[in-house]
């Protein structure tokens, strides 16, 4: 039987992150044998490769830029319902089975929903930020009629991504905002507050509150203000 959908994750020395975010797909209510995973690596020098291939995912190689690696992943996918996720990223059982729901609807192009800390990794503060972060996407949806999808929880037609033009390259981050944005022109979209991935708190933890709290503040700001406030792949750090 051929996959429902697939899943792309782009991976960089990912091997502490990646078997707990693949365990999470193997028990998805539409079962495994129903899922393509495809993992897109940059050169990992751990055993990233490894675990992926341990799993059962497909792994192809890409390169130093998470854009193009998504793109890569959306490319090779066999499916056309593609979904974006992370490598540090755990999935409720039912993540996939809600995002298909909603593009049972042919008029609806793209899906989203909440990213949320993992529990134990973090404190009131993180809880409080993603809350305040994730209250905004859908006060931006519903209120402004755009959209703010997050690399680590959408879902899109692949011929949506393909009529958009696909994943901007340029980007060194935001790509799937970016993206998000362009369908939002193409059709109807989704933000579903159900729909919800954790994430590891380990940017916080290594770049700090301040730089932290920027990188999820400014992508709304571009959505509000059509000013591009994340940096361009050529743009040093």
């Amino acid at each position: 039987m051929a996959p429902l959908a697939t899943v792309v994750i782009p991976v960089l020395n990912e091997e502490k992150y990646l078997p707990l975010c693949l365990k999470s797909l193997g028990a998805q209510t539409v079962g495994k044998e129903n899922i393509e995973v495809i993992v897109v690596d940059s050169g990992s020098t751990d055993k990233t490769v490894d675990v992926a291939q341990e799993w059962g995912a497909r792994v192809i190689m890409g390169e130093k830029s998470i854009p193009l690696n998504r793109q890569k992943g959306t490319d090779a996918a066999s499916t056309e319902i593609v979904l974006s996720t992370d490598a540090d990223c755990i999935h409720p059982p039912d993540w996939i089975e809600r995002m298909l729901k909603h593009l049972a609807d042919e008029k609806v192009l793209a899906v989203s929903g909440p990213t949320k800390p993992i529990p134990e990794e973090s404190i009131w503060l993180d809880k409080a930020c993603y809350f305040i972060g994730n209250l905004t996407l859908l006060l931006l949806h519903r209120l402004f009629k755009k959209s703010w999808f997050r690399g680590s929880n959408s879902a899109y037609r692949k011929q949506a991504i393909k009529k958009a033009g696909g994943y901007n390259l340029t980007l060194k981050a935001r790509e799937d905002s970016d993206l998000s944005s362009r369908i939002d022109k193409l059709g109807k979209t989704k933000f579903d507050w159900n729909i919800v991935v954790y994430t590891s708190m380990r940017r916080r933890k290594n770049q700090g509150w301040l730089k932290t709290l920027r990188y999820y503040v400014d992508t709304p700001i571009h959505l509000i203000t059509g000013k591009v406030y994340y940096k361009k792949a050529e743009d040093k750090e």
